[in-house]
């Protein structure tokens, strides 16, 4: 049911009420948990990647004296609906494994997520 619901745009059911049939849509509004379990839902890097922030461009900057990413605080533009789609676009176009592995670090993004095509 799972597939047929994200793949085909909705279930068809019937209302009792009405006498009638109808397609079932739902949409998810928000997803929640720690931030471990959002990054696997979202498909994005971890907070600890270079890339760590999903709302929005902040770019972290590697410490070898103590061997983590760091974030200046600034003012950084939001990441919009428009900003995931055209990295995923970016990602999948990408030719080979090294381009690929550099975008991903780039942008945040782990894989393609099919919800959001």
């Amino acid at each position: 049911m799972i597939n047929n619901f994200f793949f085909l745009g909705g279930v068809t059911y019937y209302d009792a009420h009405t006498q009638c049939e109808f397609i079932l849509h739902a949409h998810i509004i928000a997803w929640t948990g720690d931030i471990p379990a959002l990054t696997k839902i979202m498909n994005v890097t971890g907070h600890n990647s270079y890339s760590g922030c999903r709302f929005c461009n902040i770019q972290g900057i590697y410490s070898q004296k103590y061997k983590h990413i760091y974030f200046h605080p600034g003012k950084y533009s939001k990441k919009t609906h428009s900003n995931w789609l055209t990295y995923i676009d970016e990602i999948e176009a990408a030719t080979s494994s090294k381009e690929k592995e550099t975008l991903i670090k780039q942008y945040g993004n782990k894989i393609v997520i099919e919800l959001l095509l």
